[in-house]
C-alpha cells in the first residue's frame, strides 16, 4: 500500500519507544483508516506497520492501544487488530448526527456562500455526471461536493464538529463507494442543495441536506451489510 508522505523517519536505537513516535504512527494509522487504506474489518499487522514506518513494534503496539481505547480498533482472537464496525444502531446514531450537521451547513452556505464557492459546487457536480460510471470517482467527488458546502458555510465551529466525527464516519462499511445505480438519484439530491444555495434559501438548503442525508442512511442500512461477508477475510492492504 502506498503511504507517499505519511511515513516516519527512523530514529536511533531506542528513540522508536519516545511518546513523539507513537503519535506518528498513531496519525499514520488514524489517516490510513480515514483514507480507506484499512477499511472495517480489515487486520493490521504489527510487522507490516512496522516495516511500512521503519519502527520497532513497540510504538505500533502503542497506537494500536490507543486507537483501541477509541473504539476504533478491537482485539479479536487469533486475528489481532481489526479495524472496527459500527453496529447496526451506532450507524442510525452517527447519520442522525451527521443529518443536522449537514443541515446547518448548508444553511450557512445559502446564507454566507460567495459566488466563486458557488461556481467551484457547480464545478464538482459537472464532473459527478463525467464520473457517473466509476462509483469510486464519484465518491471521491461527492466528498468533494459535501466539503466545499462545509467551507462556503463559514462557520470554524461547524467545521470542528464535522472534523470531529470524521474518524467515526470511517468506520461505516461501505461508505467508500456510491452502490450500483445510486449515482442519478446523488446528483439530483446534490443538485437540489446546491439550487437552494444558490437562491440563498437556507430553509429549502437545509431541508435538502437533510433529506440527502436521511436517503443516504436507506442506502447504507439496505446496502451496507450486504458485502460484508463478502469482503470480510480479504487480505489486507499491503
Amino acid at each position: 500500500m502506498s503511504k507517499g508522505s505519511d511515513k516516519v523517519v527512523r530514529g536511533t536505537r531506542g528513540e522508536d519507544t519516545a511518546p513523539s513516535l507513537a503519535e506518528n504512527v498513531y496519525q499514520s494509522l488514524s489517516a490510513w483508516i480515514r483514507d480507506g487504506v484499512y477499511s472495517p474489518g480489515d487486520r493490521i499487522r504489527e510487522s507490516v506497520v512496522s516495516a511500512e514506518l521503519g519502527v520497532s513494534r513497540t510504538p505500533v503496539r502503542e497506537a494500536l492501544r490507543r486507537l483501541q481505547s477509541e473504539r476504533r480498533v478491537t482485539m479479536e482472537p487469533q486475528r489481532g487488530a481489526v479495524v472496527a464496525e459500527l453496529d447496526r444502531h451506532e450507524v442510525v446514531e452517527l447519520y442522525q448526527l451527521r443529518q443536522q450537521l449537514e443541515g446547518i451547513a448548508a444553511r450557512f452556505a445559502a446564507q454566507h456562500a460567495s459566488t466563486a464557492e458557488i461556481a467551484e459546487m457547480d464545478r464538482i457536480l459537472a464532473n459527478s455526471v463525467a464520473a457517473a460510471n466509476d462509483p469510486r470517482i464519484l465518491n471521491q467527488i461527492n466528498w468533494e461536493f459535501h466539503r466545499a458546502i462545509y467551507s462556503a458555510a463559514h462557520n470554524r465551529f461547524l467545521l470542528r464538529s464535522i472534523a470531529a466525527i470524521s474518524d467515526e464516519m470511517a468506520l461505516l462499511k461501505g461508505l467508500k463507494y456510491i452502490p450500483e445505480g445510486r449515482a442519478a438519484d446523488l446528483h439530483q439530491e446534490h443538485l437540489r442543495i446546491l439550487d437552494a444555495i444558490r437562491s440563498r434559501d437556507p430553509e429549502a438548503a437545509e431541508a435538502a441536506a437533510k433529506t440527502h442525508i436521511e436517503m443516504s442512511l436507506r442506502v447504507h442500512l439496505r446496502t451496507g451489510w450486504q458485502s460484508r461477508q463478502s469482503e470480510r477475510g480479504k487480505l489486507t492492504p499491503s
